[in-house]
């Protein structure tokens, strides 16, 4: 990347910058004839009395003179107005382009960091300089040479008119620059300092937020949110004095310019006057002057303050460049895309040579490691956390450069191969894989994803400009929206193969009912899947009736009928009858919308609603100031958060006994929401009355007539033969609701809707239901062992020669069988504990403290194992094999 910010202007935009720059000087005439016009105007067209005027070739008495003139002014000011609007348009789509080029560059460098530089610098770090710090560079980059250009050319322009008029003034307009010159640079050289200060200081204050979100459980536990909030604290003050002193000198700033400025008006009205009282100027060339003068302070300001943001954005650049180029960075090469088909890939024996390096350069973590593993055979690393097993497995995989040595497959060295090569022909996974905020799907066929496998969705014309944009930045033409999944290295031959292949995996690594679970709590579009919505209603059919003959059934489940009252439902869907076919929209929310609001008025219902929503107020403020926030009984009441309740309890306070007359309509339904997410048979908060539920009941009828025709589709009702997107698939099967006052009623009727989707057929659609499930932020939403198996299935979806595999020895003997079945044929290098050594591979290689120890069969690594411990039995030997975490040896044999 170029070092400084007027380098990176010029190498990438320079063309862009001449046409600027062009159109800056063919505007100066313009502004110069603004300049005459009015000097004519008043010296000729109105004290003049020589008419009439010849006016290129037309003869003209005063008045039309005076008037040509002034439509010359004024087709001037528009003209001159309109090569401004170009201009500007035009810098800003050089500006915004160049931003985009800039941002691209930098994720573009992120992406080639080696995996060592990401433990020197954080997440918090590196966000922020890519998005918010490079965005005033946008605006500076457009205006970087226009500026100085357009502004110190209309300011010459302005100073030869004066000094045309007469030098003296001339000489009386520009006599303080110098000294502006001198002085604000000075003091803008400090402002400079102060800033980079400040950029950095904003930096640790989002590595720190970041370390405190990302730590916050061992920020709990250990009681310590006082030292994180202190800390925060310290550095807000710091902030605070670096920014008030950047003020203090830019209003110093601020102060010397305007008053230098406001001096030469005085030397005008002095020296002008003088002159003009004396005969020596004429009355018009003085206004003419004043008024150029006028007009000079807004260039010379505009070049001031471009002065001043130039200092600025160059801190910024230079102060980002800085953090974008370590020395552990891949090699630009390495990053991009060999043009063959993809069939070319490494194959053959994996091997260390004399390979030393590590995460640090000091101490490195593989010392002078040397071994080699026979292509297609499978292979145990052994060594704990501190041997450097981790280390040399990654520098196996490609992700780990040694500093002396090499890594080979085939004979061929790893430092030389493309990143496209590399992920066609080795897989890694360790014990924790980073999963994507997407879908399951998604996360498991994520190594396939090498290259666009054809044309996006779109219009040709569409594509051509997003294309044409692309080129013009130097971004990639890649479109993320087309289809990247590589079926073919994944042995499939479409989606549909894709997904039973993804499922396939998963289930053989146990997560079978982890699917199956998943997939009920799902929730799919009508329109994505028609065959199993109608599926799902046939076997919601099946599911009502066996409800409605079994009694034991019966007393778990409040199946929905429209003449009847739902205790375990809330009052909105018992009211509705129907729900938001948008699952984000809330149920408090629902009271904001005009046809609902007019719906529960119609249906007399408002008024019942609101006194409910005054009582859960008044029962959430009353806990709230009685008990602990994390108290378990607070939590089923959770209506408010601490923060909404002072709104509330103001709104209370406009409440004169059953007097609703203080209330506004925001009140009033901000209230009603509240009521909306009571469930009766839960929150024993009021009495359903024989007349509350028999409005309930008629006012479905109406919500039916009159708002569903008008909603266009926002609500969906509760019919038995429609299918509600906002609820879960399971919730669907049941339609209707668990008693909510029935211990252990959940538990038995999930038992029983899996019994009968199992039995109806409708299990294979439900468990791919389950990969459109979101995982979250980093797999959040996942258990730890869910993440661990699904980076091994990416690992296993890849028909790669090569897998790596660190720290997943406690998987299950079958499961572990598994995995060796899927890699027959292919290279498979395990990492393990010196506790979980299975048996029956056909290599093992022992590290310890960064070197190999001993290599060879199993009785061999573990014999050596035993001779250090003295003779110590080894956990996984042969004779303790029904003892051993993880053995297949006995299968294998």
């Amino acid at each position: 990347m170029k070092k400084t910010l007027f380098g990176f202007i010029w190498r990438y935009s320079k063309r862009q910058q001449i046409i600027i720059v062009l159109i800056t000087v063919l505007s100066f005439p313009l502004v110069y004839a603004s300049l005459e016009l009015p000097k004519l105007i008043v010296n000729d067209a109105l004290q003049g009395d020589k008419f009439p005027r010849t006016f290129y070739g037309f003869e003209l008495d005063q008045v039309p003179y005076l008037i040509v003139l002034c439509f010359c002014f004024l087709g001037l000011v528009v003209l001159n107005n309109v090569v401004k609007l170009v201009l500007n348009i035009y810098k800003g789509l050089v500006g915004e382009r160049m931003l985009r080029r800039l941002r691209f560059q930098l994720f573009s460098q992120i992406v080639r960091f080696r995996p060592a530089h990401f433990r020197k610098v954080s997440s918090g770090e590196l966000i922020p300089m890519v998005t918010a710090e490079v965005e005033d560079l946008g605006a500076f980059i457009g205006d970087s040479i226009a500026v100085p250009a357009f502004q110190g050319g209309t300011l010459l322009v302005y100073i030869s008119f004066i000094f045309i008029q007469d030098p003296l003034l001339g000489l009386a307009s520009i006599a303080l620059y110098p000294v502006q010159g001198y002085i604000i640079p000075k003091l803008q050289r400090r402002v400079i300092i102060l800033s980079r200060e400040r950029i950095k200081n904003i930096r640790r204050i989002s590595d720190r937020i970041g370390e405190t979100v990302g730590g916050s459980v061992d920020m709990h536990a250990n009681g310590t949110s006082a030292w994180h909030v202190a800390n925060i604290s310290d550095r807000l003050y710091e902030n605070f004095v670096i920014r008030f002193a950047i003020f203090r000198r830019k209003y110093m700033i601020k102060f010397v310019n305007n008053f230098l400025n406001q001096l030469p008006p005085f030397m005008f009205y002095l020296i002008g006057g003088l002159l003009v009282i004396n005969g020596e100027m004429s009355f018009g060339a003085l206004v003419a002057v004043l008024a150029a003068y006028k007009d000079l302070a807004a260039p010379w300001l505009e070049l001031l303050n471009y002065y001043q943001d130039m200092a600025n954005v160059s801190v910024k650049y230079e102060t980002i460049v800085e953090n974008f180029d370590p020395p552990e960075i891949y090699p630009v090469n390495r990053m991009s895309r060999d043009d063959d088909d993809g069939s070319e890939r490494l194959k053959g024996d994996v091997a260390l040579v004399n390979a030393t390096g590590g995460h640090t350069a000091t101490s490195p973590e593989v010392r002078d490691v040397s071994f080699s593993i026979p292509g297609g055979r499978h292979a145990v690393l052994v060594g704990d956390d501190t041997s450097g097993r981790t280390e040399a497995l990654q520098m196996l995989a490609g992700l780990l450069a040694p500093q002396v040595g090499r890594v080979e497959i085939g004979g061929r060295d790893l430092s030389s191969v493309a990143e496209t090569m590399l992920g066609r022909s080795i897989a890694y996974s360790s014990s924790s894989p980073y999963l994507f905020n997407t879908t399951i799907r998604t996360n498991v066929a994520y190594g396939l994803r090498h290259k666009p496998m054809g044309p996006p969705e779109m219009p040709e014309e569409t594509l051509a400009k997003r294309r044409a944009e692309a080129e013009a930045t130097a971004s990639t033409t890649d479109e993320f929206d087309a289809p990247w999944d590589d079926f073919a290295r994944a042995g499939v031959e479409n989606m549909e193969g894709l997904e039973e292949k993804i499922i396939d995996i998963l289930e053989h690594l146990g997560l079978r009912e982890d699917l199956y679970r998943i997939g009920l709590q799902a929730r799919i579009s009508p329109d994505a899947s028609s065959e199993f919505v109608h599926a799902i209603i046939t076997v919601r059919r099946s599911i009502g009736e066996r409800v409605e003959a079994d009694p034991n059934l019966a007393d778990l489940v409040e199946l929905w009928n429209p003449r009847e009252i739902n205790h375990s439902a809330t009052i909105a869907e018992n009211i509705l009858f129907a729900l938001p076919s948008d699952p984000a929209t809330s149920l408090g929310s629902i009271p904001h919308d005009p046809l609902v609001a007019r719906f529960l008025a119609e249906a007399n219902l408002a008024d019942d609603l609101v006194h409910v929503g005054i009582a859960v107020a008044r029962t959430m403020i009353e806990l709230f100031s009685t008990m602990r926030d994390d108290d378990a009984f607070v939590g089923s009441y959770s209506f408010l958060t601490a923060e909404e309740l002072p709104a509330y309890e103001a709104r209370l306070k406009k409440v004169k006994g059953d007097s609703l007359d203080g209330l506004n309509s925001l009140d009033r339904n901000d209230l009603i929401g509240l009521a909306f997410r009571v469930v009766p048979a839960r929150h024993r908060i009021f009495d359903l009355t024989p007349s509350l539920i028999e409005r309930v009941i008629a006012g479905r009828d109406l919500f039916r007539e009159k708002v569903l025709p008008a909603a266009d589709g926002r609500y969906v009702p509760f019919d038995p033969e429609v299918y509600i997107s906002s609820l879960s698939i399971e919730d669907n099967l049941l339609f209707g609701k668990v008693r909510a006052d029935r211990r252990g009623a959940r538990e038995r009727t999930d038992e029983f809707v899996r019994e009968t989707v199992a039995a109806l057929g409708l299990r294979a659609p439900v468990v791919r239901a389950a990969l459109d499930f979101e995982v979250g932020v980093a797999g959040a939403r996942l258990t730890a062992g869910q993440r661990r198996k699904i980076g091994i299935a990416r690992a296993l979806m890849k028909d790669v020669p090569t897998i790596v595999l660190d720290d997943v020895l406690d998987l299950d003997p079958q499961t572990l069988s598994f995995v060796r079945e899927r890699c027959e044929g292919r290279t498979l290098v395990i990492g393990a504990e010196p506790g979980l050594i299975p048996a029956a591979f056909d290599l093992y290689i022992r590290m310890l403290d960064g070197r190999l120890v001993s290599s060879g069969s199993y009785d061999t690594v573990t014999g050596a194992d035993m001779a250090e411990h003295g003779g110590a039995d080894v956990k996984g030997a042969p004779e303790e094999a029904e003892e051993r975490p993880v053995a297949i040896g006995e299968a294998g044999a």
